[in-house]
């Protein structure tokens, strides 16, 4: 059978999976492909240090341009991270016309649509299956069975970290720092979380969504993002009671005239809606269209066997696809028209403490009235607090009024503010 040389940037957890894959299982995956992959060539920091698994033939480099420049290699499998140096790897290896294989969210989410048209111009592919969801298939979808449809949104919980943290705020009644540290202390949460509680990389993987699936691309500087690390326990045990849970939920839409937004915000989710349920680690999307109607994706959205899993996936199909055209995705995606603040319609769940004042209560709610959010529901809580859920109005209409509380003399303090979503 013919082999087609692979060669493979970084050893660490993912890029282990894969190589373990790759020399483990090369006749399971020759059959699958059409042709063997062979794993030719390694480029690592430490060249010296032991890794734990027997390689075979492949060699390790310390330079990553030495994997480039390897005749041999065919197609290459970015498992570096971050941004630099990888973002110019892999355009280095598309225009030397090798196929690119990466799981890396952060360059897809910046560079994306660039290396997709620069894969086409030399003649190369880019797969990027492993860059949301791990191995949900998630891209595979939206680049493939769902082209013909007209999808309108995506609703999402794509980052496994923030979501372990609030299913124990919530189950065990803690703090976010408390929640925190146990996420740390169980490897769900890094040293650094920066990226996953402040939503970055749900930012990132919402870019690449939204890029497939409405075709407009949005920077992720972009996004409209509220990160976790200001949502209270207490707000998170308020919603419980009343039958939400709290979800970091990474929303993508797109309007009649072809306008789109995006945003990642902490978000209390009802009872019956499809992400209520999707705790801990796992990762869920909702796809809106016009055809396929709602469909629905959900498993773990992480780990290294996970992410190697749509990494062999995506290689696989690379293998199968040489020769063919590389289309999907090539063009340079238009500029997007985005829906702003007066457009983007939310609810909303505020909590505020009340002062001494007189008539607070009727005072708070017929204030959020006349700035035109309307009340769904208010509940009264121990200590004078209130929690009021606000009715569907334009996000500026919310900010207006929540600037307008702030400013009342019948509230000593506002405690919380949350999207809020039903089913």
């Amino acid at each position: 059978m013919e082999s087609v040389g692979v060669g493979l940037l970084g050893l660490g957890t993912v890029g282990t999976a894969v190589a373990r894959r790759l020399i483990g299982e090369w006749e399971l995956l020759g059959e699958r492909a059409g042709a063997t992959p062979v794993l030719r060539c390694i480029a690592v920091r430490d060249v010296a240090r032991s890794r734990g698994i027997d390689l075979k033939n492949a060699r390790l480099v310390g330079d990553p341009h030495a994997v480039l420049a390897d005749p041999a290699v065919a197609i290459v499998v970015e498992a570096m991270g971050g941004t630099d140096p990888a973002t110019a790897l892999i355009e280095s290896a598309l225009r030397a016309g090798k196929t690119v294989v990466t799981a890396n969210k952060a360059v897809i989410a910046a560079s994306g649509p660039h290396l997709s048209a620069l894969a086409a111009e030399h003649g190369a592919h880019l797969y990027f299956e492993a860059s949301v969801g791990a191995g949900l298939p998630i891209v595979g979808l939206l680049r493939g069975s769902l082209l013909g449809d007209r999808i309108t949104a995506l609703d999402c919980v794509i980052n496994g970290t923030t979501n372990v943290i609030l299913t124990q705020m919530r189950g065990a009644g803690v703090s976010f720092e408390r929640a925190l540290e146990d996420a740390q202390r169980r490897g769900f949460a890094e040293a650094d979380p920066s990226l996953d509680i402040d939503g970055w990389d749900a930012v990132h993987k919402l870019v690449i969504l939204a890029w497939l699936a409405l075709g407009g691309y949005l920077p992720p500087e972009q996004v409209d993002r509220v990160g976790i690390r200001d949502v209270a326990g207490n707000d998170v045990a308020a919603l419980a009671e009343l039958g939400y849970r709290v979800r970091l939920l990474a929303h993508a839409e797109r309007a009649g005239n072809g306008a789109i937004h995006l945003r990642v915000r902490p978000t209390a989710v009802g009872t019956g809606h499809l992400l209520h349920d999707v705790d801990d680690a796992d990762n869920a999307v909702i796809i809106s269209s016009d055809l396929a109607g709602t469909v629905m994706l959900r498993g773990l959205g992480a780990g290294g066997a996970s992410t190697a899993s749509a990494v062999v996936s995506d290689l696989v199909t690379a293998i199968r696809e040489r020769g063919l055209p590389s289309t999907v995705n090539a063009a340079m995606p238009r500029e997007p028209i985005l829906l702003g603040d007066e457009d983007v319609e939310v609810a909303g769940y505020v909590h505020v403490r009340l002062s001494t004042e007189a008539d607070a209560r009727a005072l708070v709610l017929q204030a959020l009235e006349d700035r035109g959010l309307p009340v769904d529901a208010a509940v009264d809580l121990s200590g004078s607090e209130l929690i009021v859920l606000t009715g569907m109005a334009p996000r500026a209409v919310h900010d207006r009024a929540l600037e307008t509380l702030d400013t009342l003399t019948s509230v000593d303090q506002i405690l919380g503010a949350l999207d809020r979503v039903e089913a």
